[in-house]
């Protein structure tokens, strides 16, 4: 792959990262980290000359222009050393004049507001927010910039999940951003409809960790940081969204990050860390080359494999009504109670390992109709499979915090678990949905008077016929749910709930 005609911009000690071209293309804001800490400066395209623009104590980071080039927004947060000091904020968004004054606060609260973004308009700024959020998760927000009015616009239920990096496509129809579905998990680029958020795709594969997603002037490309397996690092690499091809530009040696679209679409500023400290660098983008597209996941319907109505129970058994004749054998007592379940606690169900439950790497569910009885101090199995591959290959369950989960394995046996932020409610009939699908997404949502959805990825082991599925404690009998059991189905495919959230980036891009 030849070098394209790299320029560089800025130089001497220190990192310089984050630049943002603006509006006119005469200027690019970028941060500065030389003496443990970032300001910001803003470089004359033309002359190469520097001016500060925000500087002094404290971390100014992930700078961005307003559309009409008047003012700067960033973030800002200065994590004092003493209790005397004491720490009012957190890092927060201020506005800049971009020729330089008085710094305004947008948003305040001991939390971290970061890469802000506008819509074309300028009249909304979109941001990462940890505000109202715990176990590391991260959502998206846009504020009213006429009323200060915030108001959230990604944001999941689930922990340690990440939506970052917002940025509006140039006609204002669609929002680019990346997300992390749990710690284990790489950075992925997402696409939805600003008018219906809820209505996204992934651009990118979960196997390839991309971020920092920017639109290209005319709307056609995205430009973003990423890495594939055989790079000799960290590269820019731009995807076209009609079909998420990916052409990773010759950016020359060292890892190159944090590309940014000269407003008229030619060229590229990015940072470069080829001399030992990451330097800004200008390239003109050219004609990229884009490999094939790739192949798009499409989810098979649902397949009942095994259906279970716990109210049907009679004679130490649980009858299967899939049509697969999955009997279950009760283990001492599931007592009946009112409305048409069992109470689970004191005894389980065990049904007998078959080819059925063979998932492979393929698609798969678990749905079970539940009554949490109260807040759980310790975990509480509803129901699981047991594999040779590993004794705990998929589990539904209540954690010690009350949390509803929902695990599979990937290759190596390693847990790979999707678990709502929040309680699940006791005193409540709920449903719990555990889909694992075909690229190893990890899914489960909860539906009732509570509505949440949490995900995780990497969940990609090849699952064999297994030992046996257990209903209402784990494998060997131990972690008993000691709520009420009224339904339980397992099978293939993927089901409707799950389906309508799974759509492809041209069903996202279609108007």
């Amino acid at each position: 792959m030849a070098v394209a005609q790299v320029v560089p911009l800025t130089r001497g000690p220190g990192a310089d990262t984050e630049a943002v071209w603006s509006p006119d293309g005469k200027q690019i804001v970028f941060q500065r980290d030389r003496e443990g800490d970032a300001d910001l400066l803003v470089l004359d395209v033309a002359t190469g000359k520097e001016r500060p623009l925000v500087a002094g104590p404290g971390d100014a980071r992930y700078p961005c222009w307003l559309p009409d080039g008047k003012s700067i927004v960033y973030s800002f947060g200065h994590i004092t050393t003493t209790a005397r000091q004491g720490i009012a904020n957190g890092y927060n968004l201020f506005s800049v004049p971009a020729a330089g004054g008085k710094p305004e606060r947008l948003t305040s609260g001991l939390v971290r507001d970061y890469t802000p973004s506008f819509s074309p308009d300028g009249k909304e700024l979109l941001f990462t927010t940890t505000r109202g959020l715990a176990h590391n998760n991260a959502a998206l927000h846009a504020m009213a910039l006429g009323s200060r009015e915030t108001r959230p616009v990604i944001q999941f239920g689930s922990t340690n999940m990440g939506a970052v990096s917002p940025a509006v496509s140039p006609d204002g129809r669609l929002l680019a951003f990346a997300v992390q579905s749990g710690l284990r998990a790489n950075w992925q680029i997402m696409v939805a409809r600003m008018a219906e958020p809820g209505l996204r795709a992934p651009l990118t594969e979960p196997e390839m960790p991309m971020y920092a997603p920017r639109w290209s002037p005319d709307g056609k490309m995205l430009a973003c940081t990423g890495y594939r397996v055989g790079d000799p690092g960290w590269g820019v690499y731009l995807i076209r969204l009609a079909d998420g091809a990916l052409a990773r530009l010759a950016t020359g040696q060292g890892n190159a990050r944090g590309p940014a679209w000269s407003p008229d679409g030619k060229a590229l500023v990015f940072e470069n860390n080829r001399t030992g400290a990451y330097r800004l660098y200008r390239m003109p983008v050219g004609v990229p080359a884009f490999g094939p597209a790739p192949e798009r996941l499409i989810p098979e319907p649902p397949k009942a494999l095994l259906k279970m109505d716990l109210a049907d129970l009679a004679d130490g058994r649980l009858p299967d009504v899939s049509g697969r004749n999955h009997h279950a054998a009760v283990t001492q007592s599931l007592p009946k109670v009112e409305g048409g379940g069992v109470q689970c606690g004191k005894g389980f169900a065990r049904v007998e390992g078959n080819q059925d439950f063979a998932f492979g790497q393929g698609a798969f569910y678990v749905e079970v109709d539940v009554f949490i009885e109260s807040n759980p101090k310790k975990l509480q199995l509803i129901t699981m499979g047991d594999y040779p591959e590993h004794r705990l290959g998929w589990q539904i369950y209540v954690g010690p915090a009350g949390r509803g989960c929902f695990n599979a394995r990937d290759p190596a046996g390693n847990y790979v678990g999707a678990r709502t932020q929040d309680p699940l409610p006791a005193g409540k009939r709920i449903t719990m949905l555990g889909v694992r699908d075909a690229r190893g997404n990890v899914t489960l949502l909860i539906r009732g008077d509570v509505v949440a959805e949490a995900q995780a990825t990497g969940a990609t082991m090849s699952y064999g016929p297994p030992n046996q599925i257990r209903i209402g404690s784990q494998f060997n009998g131990s972690a008993r749910f000691q709520g009420r059991l009224y339904r339980v189905e397992v099978g293939t495919g993927i089901p409707p709930e799950r389906r309508k959230a799974m759509l492809t980036v041209q069903e996202v891009l279609a108007k």
